[in-house]
């Protein structure tokens, strides 16, 4: 099935089955850099988490888990114009207590969520909600739970990613993963795995004084593993905004690539709601968002938070969030 959102100057094709987002300008119109209004909401579910990682960006803080009626109020407003919602915040999504009604309520309305766990007490209940998922992403954390975790989802023929921190810690590892290993031997099935997202570490939250940033050359190396021309074979590869925009700033991407790249996404495609319905250009902004208590989603991103973040990204492409 195919979601079509069109406005005059562009037109967005999304193919709810594979997840597939075609975006091209119409009448005219370049392929647009700033979209009307998000096509991609990271929505924080969850206010607080019993797990306390060390390297958690999100903080130890303690705050309510969404309402139901809050998130069902973003879904009203998003549905004819955004295609897919990933449901986040602090701790796992599939332990919200309304987390079946949450999935049916974005499904029931032609937005498709997905979510990332750590895999602790995923449940067999939660397994099948989470098939009306796009996909389900699995934390690295190298712990019996994680193994299980995937083993069940891909099981259940549930598109299952794996999320790594790219950190100091988690270098060689990424490394082998880029060079065709398997890091974890018999524990994992690569085969299962339809893709590794890395998520580029940075120096906020609980892990404000960590010192776990990758150097830039290990950013270098990791793009030259990236986008070697005799690719091993391995799953599909993703990387967060956050590592894209080192890589077009160490001008590691070539020529014939770089049309296929886009440079960060926040409050140009994208935005964060947290669980305190605060609306933010990603999610890790720790700034005064524009308050959905108060304001519209249309209005939040039309407002002259968002139309500064989206400048300096524009003529910058560098980070402008303040950590």
């Amino acid at each position: 099935m195919i979601k079509l959102i069109k406005t005059e100057t562009y037109c967005i094709e999304f193919h709810t089955d594979t997840g597939l987002e075609l975006t091209y300008g119409i009448n005219g119109y370049k392929d647009p850099e700033v979209l009307e209004f998000p096509s991609l909401l990271d929505i924080g579910i969850m206010g607080h988490c019993p797990n306390k990682c060390s390297f958690c960006y999100q903080g130890h803080f303690h705050e309510e888990h969404m309402s139901l009626r809050n998130f069902k109020s973003i879904i009203d407003q998003i549905k004819d114009e955004t295609n897919q919602v990933a449901l986040g915040g602090r701790g796992d999504p599939n332990l919200h207590p309304n987390f079946k009604e949450i999935i049916e309520y974005s499904i029931s309305n032609n937005v498709i969520p997905n979510y990332t766990t750590s895999g602790i007490n995923l449940s067999d209940e939660q397994i099948e909600i989470s098939k009306q998922c796009g996909a389900v992403a699995v934390s690295a954390y190298d712990k019996p739970f994680t193994f299980k975790a995937i083993e069940k989802l891909s099981q259940n023929n549930i598109m299952t990613n794996i999320h790594m921190i790219g950190s100091k810690e988690n270098y060689t590892k990424i490394c082998d993963i880029l060079s065709g290993k398997n890091p974890w031997e018999n524990q994992i099935n690569l085969k299962n795995i339809f893709a590794f997202v890395f998520l580029l570490f940075k120096k906020s939250g609980a892990g404000k004084n960590l010192d776990q940033n990758l150097t830039s050359e290990q950013i270098s190396y990791i793009a030259d593993l990236a986008f070697q021309d005799n690719t091993p074979a391995r799953p599909t590869i993703g990387f967060d905004s956050c590592f894209i925009n080192h890589f077009l700033n160490l001008n590691k991407i070539d020529e014939q690539t770089l049309p296929l790249i886009d440079y960060c996404e926040s409050a140009r495609k994208s935005a964060y709601i947290s669980p305190t319905m605060e609306m933010l250009p990603c999610s890790f902004a720790k700034m005064k968002g524009i308050s959905l208590k108060e304001h519209t989603i249309r209005e939040a991103w039309n407002s002259e938070l968002f139309q500064d973040t989206r400048q300096s990204l524009l003529h910058k492409i560098q980070c402008p969030i303040k950590l």
